[in-house]
């Protein structure tokens, strides 16, 4: 079997960051745990030194975007929120709901617009765009529990690249994607750094194939034929996906086999906790059957939860597709978002992947073993359950503190029906008849209501849209001007976080703030409405998560890895 190389994602990113700081960025996801997102990933962006108290962590990090040079933006499936234990957003970044209308909102990736910390001869800072494909979304399963994929590159100031084009398109049809009226300023500045890319026309360079970028709105198979047909042919295929159609026959599987004509197949079969098979037993069957394929199995070290002997297995969230050659030693891959699934793979869905060719060192062989145990029972498990269990909302409510304007936006056709919202158990208003697909402007009794409980929380309840509450996660603009973070602490948290500073960064708190205290008590002359630029950066960002491994590969500017296992 033929060895998986393994990695931390945080980690490889934080040493993708050395040298480098964060100007603008963009992420996309499927499923979306905001409090999760600013606690736990944003911190490996940002370099800077972190407490391990959540309210001071958070505290920190909204001084250091006041910093940023531009913006962060998240865009996310509308059905795809998820309130984790981290709580709701509170930071200023922008979190962009998408209704993708024939399917899910599926890819997951990361642009990050970054520049050199130091400065050259003539004063210039050189940026890099680093575009990250992964199957994780931005959730904790996603980064700390399953067995991931992600693929990076790099594009340098000046570059001529293969995937300016695709990409720049891609982020163009995102921003027609979002509700009208809506603020772009990280999408604008990664823009604009591609556009002054060169384009490279080829497909391959000495016989290697340069790096594609898929985003539809052609097949997942006619992409892999128009790009790579010529490599893709004969070869051994090897696929991980999580999920599969509710369905007697794995048609996207027969379609690849029928295209690309492998030597061999194996298929990884995903199995719940219990042992069951997390497919139809007639998918199941109908895979069997088909001459030369076999379900696999991934090593049990990549799984396992633990050391033990008795330790659980994570859930494989991956979406892999190998094929590879022996003679002459090649291995091409794909992987982003898409599943073996027919949403996935015929444009129903808006996913986004990397086809990436590499040299191996050695002559490469399967990673899956053949899986002879026939499952005792079978779940279906598809990738649409995530979206109808989070209950997502067409509504669209955002907030401007620099104005103390409230707005609502219907994100689908005709007027509203009438729509109850609410935020701890409280009623904030009542809505009907929102036009269609237009923002408007909310009367002032609701708009303060709205205003009082952001303080408190981002994340609200909708009823009327759909049979149950759905959540819906309030956008916020002009968070300059909204009550510092620092002024919702505990004095113990003030004494807490005025422990941590540095002797300069205290007098300069005290000049910035004692004009301005808030609290009255213990603490009281550490407190201000506003908060500047304080914390002195470090190279290593804190992280509450112990060390994880994980599965990938690297090779020159790109290097595909797995999320912590």
């Amino acid at each position: 079997m033929f060895e998986i190389p393994r990695a931390v994602l945080s980690e490889h990113f934080q040493e993708r960051m050395k040298g480098r700081r964060l100007r603008s960025a963009v992420f996309l996801t499927f499923q979306f745990d905001p409090g999760f997102f600013e606690q736990e990933v944003l911190p490996v962006l940002i370099d800077a030194s972190l407490s391990h108290a959540a309210v001071i962590r958070l505290v920190h990090l909204e001084d250091v975007l006041k910093t940023l040079p531009g913006q962060i933006a998240v865009y996310y499936d509308a059905n795809g929120l998820v309130s984790g234990d981290a709580g709701s957003a509170k930071l200023d970044m922008r979190r962009i709901p998408v209704q993708h209308r024939t399917g899910i909102f599926h890819p997951k990736n990361a642009f990050l617009l970054v520049e050199a910390e130091e400065a050259d001869d003539d004063g210039n800072r050189p940026q890099t765009l680093i575009v990250a494909s992964l199957s994780a979304n931005l959730t904790r399963s996603g980064w700390w529990e399953n067995v991931e994929a992600c693929h990076v590159e790099e594009i340098s100031d000046g570059d001529k690249t293969r995937l300016k084009e695709d990409l720049a398109s891609f982020l163009e049809t995102l921003r027609r994607r979002a509700p009208a009226d809506g603020e772009h300023l990280a999408l604008r500045e990664i823009l604009a750094f591609l556009r002054r890319a060169e384009p490279r026309l080829r497909r391959s360079s000495s016989g290697q194939l340069h790096t594609h970028f898929y985003a539809g709105p052609e097949s997942v198979i006619d992409f892999l034929d128009r790009t790579a047909g010529h490599l893709l042919h004969e070869t051994y295929l090897e696929i991980l996906s999580p999920y599969f159609d509710d369905a007697a026959e794995c048609r996207p599987l027969q379609a690849l086999i029928e295209r690309f004509r492998p030597k061999g197949v194996r298929v990884f079969l995903p199995r719940s906790s219990a042992g069951e098979a997390l497919c139809r037993r007639e998918l199941y069957q109908a895979v069997s059957a088909l001459p030369g394929v076999h379900w696999g199995r991934l090593p049990r070290d990549v799984v396992q939860l633990g050391r033990s002997e008795d330790a659980g297995e994570r859930f494989v969230h991956a979406k892999v597709y190998r094929f590879f050659t022996q003679a002459p030693k090649r291995e091409v891959y794909f992987l982003g978002s898409a599943n073996l699934t027919l949403p996935g793979y015929q444009g129903q869905n808006l996913e986004t992947g990397f086809l990436v060719e590499v040299i191996p060192p050695r002559r490469p062989d399967f990673w899956l073993t053949i899986d002879q145990r026939t499952p005792a029972d079978f779940q279906v498990h598809t990738e649409g359950e995530a979206a109808a269990r989070s209950g997502g909302t067409r509504l669209n409510l955002r907030y401007h503190w620099d104005r103390s304007v409230a707005q609502a936006f219907w994100d689908g056709p005709g007027t509203s029906p009438e729509l109850r919202i609410e935020a701890r158990g409280i009623e904030v208003a009542r809505l009907s008849s929102l036009p269609s697909r237009t923002w408007t402007l909310l009367p002032p009794e609701p708009t303060q209501r709205i205003a009082g409980f952001l303080k408190e929380t981002s994340l609200f309840f909708v009823y009327g849209d759909g049979e149950g509450p759905a959540l819906l996660l309030v956008q916020e603009e002009g968070m300059a001007a909204k009550p510092s973070l620092l002024l919702q602490l505990s004095a113990a948290d003030i004494l807490r976080y005025w422990a941590l500073l540095t002797p300069a960064q205290r007098a300069a708190f005290v000049e910035a703030r004692a004009p301005a205290m808030a609290l009255t008590g213990t603490g009281a002359d550490l407190v201000a409405r506003k908060l500047s630029t304080i914390v002195r950066h470090r190279r290593r960002a804190f992280s509450v998560a112990p060390r994880r491994s994980m599965f990938g590969w690297t090779t020159g500017n790109g290097s595909w890895r797995g999320v912590p296992r």
